[in-house]
C-alpha cells in the first residue's frame, strides 16, 4: 500500500513478530505449558466449585471398578481411582487427571500444528487460541468424560497425519487403539473414523479429475505443498476393526445388564423415536456455540471453515483439518433436531477448526489490508478473553455487584456450589440418628454428591427412578445397576434401617417408612447468593421400595 511519508501504515502484526525464532516459539511453549499447569492446579486444590454432580457420579463409579458402565465406558472411572489411589479421595485428586489431559492436549496441537504447516509461530498460536475459548478453560479443570475423549480425538488425528503425510503405515494400528481407549471414554469417538472416509474421499477426487484432465497414466508425484495422501480403505478398515475390539467389554457388560447403555444411548439421541422433530432446536444450539466459544472466536472459526472449503486442487493441510472437525457437527445438527443436545458434545470438533481459525489469523496477519479489516476482531478476541477469563473460573465474584439478578438461572457453574455445605448438613443429621442410618436421595447426581461429601464417604442410594407417578420418575442410573444399591424390599439390605432423605420425597415414597419428620428448609448462600436449598428429611424403619411397573426413562 502506498501511504503518507508521515503516516506510513504500520506492517501487519506477523511482520513485527520476526523476533519470534522457533527456539523461542518453543521456549515460550513450554512455560505456557508449564504456568497453565501451575494455574490449573492452583484451582483445583483451592478453587470455589465442588464437584460437579457428573464428577461425584463418576467418582462413585471408581469406588466399584467395571468392565462398563450405566451410561459411559469405564476410562473416566479408571483414570479418577488412578489418581485418589495416589493422592486420596478428596476433589482435587479426582480433577488432577483433566488437568494433566489438558496439558497434554496442548503438546499435542503444538505439534500438529507444526507438522502441518511447518512453523513453530503458527503453532503457538493455535495454543494461545484455545485459551481464549470459555469451553476450554472450564473444561481443563472438571473431570468428566470429555477430557480423555478429546485428548483420544486430538491424539488420533496426531497419529493419523503422521501415517497419512510420512507414509508410515505402521502407525495405522496405532490410531486404532487410541480410537478404541476413545471410545472407552466416550461412544462418539467413533465418529473420528469418518474424518478418515472424508480425507479419503478428498484425495480420490483430486487425483480422479487430475488423471481425468492431464490423461496421466499414474497419480500426480506428491509436493511439499500438496502431499500425496498415504490413506486408502485398507487403512482406514485397519483404524476400525481395531478400534472396534475397544467394544468388547462394553458389549459384553451390556448383554449381562438388559443392553441398558444401548437404549441410553438412543433415548439421547432422539433414535428412540420418543423425541419430537423440531427444527427451532438448531438455531439454540448454534447460539449455544456461539456462546461457549465466545461470539469473535465463533465468526473467525465461521471464515476458516468457509475459505477452507473453497476447492483448490490437491487437498491441503486445511482441508485435512476440515474433514476432521466436520462429522460430530454434522452429526450433532441431524441429533439436534430430535433430541436435546449438550454444549460440550461439540468440543472435539474444535481441536482441529480452532487450528483451522489459527491459520486463517495468520494469513490474514501477513496482509496489510486483511489485517485492518480483522484486527478489530482479533484484538476483541484478546480482550473478551483476558476480561472474561477470570469469570468463566468464578463467576460468582459478580454477585456482589448484581444481587438481584436471578442467578440460579443464569449461570452455570450454580451447580458446581453448596454441595460440600449440603454434606456437612447431612453428616450431622446422620448422627442424630445414630448408627446404621443411609443417605437416600431423589436425584442420581446428588446420591454421588453426598457420597463424596458426607463424613465417611458412604454408599448412597438412590430412590428417583422409583416413584410410582411416571411424571415424576427420574431417569435409570448406575445406581439402578448396583446391586448392593436396590430398593427392592426382597433384595435390599436397608430394611429396618432409618435413613436421612435429600430432596423431594413422593407420597409414595413416604409410605416406605413408618414415619418421616420433614426439617426446615435451609438456603445455602456463597457470596450473599442463594445457590443451593437444603431439603432434608428424617426417615425411620425402611421398609423397601418395589420398583413400579411401567417404563423408566433410559
Amino acid at each position: 500500500m502506498v501511504g503518507d511519508a508521515n503516516h506510513a501504515p504500520s506492517p501487519p502484526l506477523l511482520l513485527r513478530l520476526t523476533w519470534l525464532t522457533p527456539t523461542r516459539c518453543r521456549a515460550l511453549f513450554v512455560a505456557i505449558l508449564l504456568v497453565t499447569f501451575l494455574n490449573n492446579l492452583s484451582y483445583i486444590t483451592s478453587g470455589p466449585l465442588d464437584l460437579s454432580g457428573d464428577e461425584a457420579h463418576y467418582w462413585d463409579w471408581s469406588r466399584q471398578l467395571d468392565w462398563s458402565y450405566y451410561s459411559k465406558g469405564p476410562v473416566v472411572a479408571y483414570l479418577i481411582r488412578a489418581s485418589c489411589a495416589i493422592f486420596g479421595d478428596v476433589a482435587w485428586a479426582v480433577r488432577l487427571p483433566a488437568v494433566l489431559l489438558a496439558g497434554g492436549t496442548s503438546i499435542l496441537t503444538y505439534l500438529l500444528t507444526r507438522k502441518l504447516f511447518g512453523s513453530d509461530r503458527l503453532a503457538l498460536g493455535a495454543v494461545l487460541l484455545y485459551g481464549l475459548a470459555p469451553l476450554f478453560s472450564a473444561g481443563s479443570v472438571l473431570m468428566t468424560i470429555d477430557p480423555p475423549f478429546f485428548f483420544c480425538w486430538a491424539l488420533a488425528t496426531y497419529l493419523a497425519v503422521i501415517a497419512i503425510l510420512d507414509q508410515k503405515r505402521w502407525v495405522w494400528p496405532l490410531v486404532g487403539v487410541v480410537v478404541g481407549i476413545g471410545f472407552l471414554a466416550k461412544y462418539a469417538m467413533l465418529l473420528w473414523i469418518f474424518s478418515l472416509v472424508l480425507i479419503h474421499l478428498l484425495n480420490r477426487r483430486y487425483r480422479s479429475t487430475h488423471t481425468q484432465i492431464t490423461n496421466a497414466p499414474s497419480p500426480p508425484r506428491p509436493t511439499p505443498e500438496s502431499p500425496d495422501i498415504f490413506l486408502g480403505p485398507r487403512n482406514i478398515l485397519t483404524v476400525l476393526a481395531i478400534a472396534l475390539l475397544f467394544t468388547t467389554p462394553v458389549i459384553i457388560w451390556n448383554a449381562q445388564h438388559d443392553w441398558v447403555s444401548i437404549r441410553h444411548v438412543f433415548q439421547q439421541t432422539g433414535a428412540s423415536g420418543e423425541k419430537a422433530f423440531t427444527l427451532l432446536n438448531f438455531p439454540i444450539f448454534a447460539a449455544g456455540q456461539v456462546g461457549v466459544l465466545g461470539p469473535v472466536l465463533a465468526v473467525i472459526i465461521a471464515l476458516a471453515v468457509v475459505r477452507a472449503v473453497r476447492p483448490r486442487g490437491a487437498p491441503r493441510p486445511e482441508q485435512l483439518l476440515l474433514a476432521v472437525g466436520l462429522p460430530v457437527p454434522f452429526w450433532l445438527t441431524v441429533v439436534r433436531v430430535f433430541a436435546p443436545v449438550q454444549l460440550n458434545w461439540a468440543a472435539p470438533a474444535y481441536f482441529a477448526l480452532l487450528i483451522l481459525a489459527a491459520k486463517y489469523l495468520a494469513d490474514a496477519l501477513q496482509d496489510d489490508r486483511t489485517w485492518r479489516r480483522l484486527r478489530g476482531w482479533f484484538w476483541g478476541t484478546i480482550i473478551l478473553a483476558i476480561v472474561s477469563g477470570p469469570l468463566v473460573r468464578d463467576t460468582s465474584i459478580l454477585y456482589p455487584w448484581f444481587p438481584k439478578l436471578k442467578w440460579r438461572e443464569i449461570d452455570p457453574s450454580i451447580r458446581l456450589r453448596g454441595w460440600k455445605a449440603l454434606g456437612g448438613h447431612v453428616s450431622r443429621e446422620l448422627k442424630v440418628l445414630g448408627s446404621g442410618a443411609f443417605v437416600l436421595t431423589d436425584k442420581y447426581q446428588t446420591a454421588g454428591e453426598m457420597a463424596f461429601y458426607v463424613e465417611g464417604q458412604p454408599k448412597t442410594f438412590y430412590a428417583g427412578s422409583y416413584a410410582n407417578d411416571p411424571g415424576k420418575r427420574d431417569r435409570l442410573s448406575q445406581y439402578d445397576v448396583w446391586p448392593d444399591r436396590t430398593l427392592d424390599p426382597s433384595r435390599t439390605t436397608l430394611l429396618g434401617r432409618d435413613c436421612i432423605f435429600v430432596g423431594f420425597m413422593t407420597n409414595d415414597m413416604k409410605a416406605a417408612f413408618d414415619r418421616v419428620e420433614q426439617l426446615p428448609e435451609r438456603e445455602i448462600k456463597v457470596r450473599g447468593v442463594g445457590v443451593r436449598t437444603m431439603r432434608l428429611w428424617r426417615c425411620f424403619n425402611f421398609h423397601g421400595k418395589a420398583r413400579p411397573p411401567g417404563r423408566t426413562k433410559n
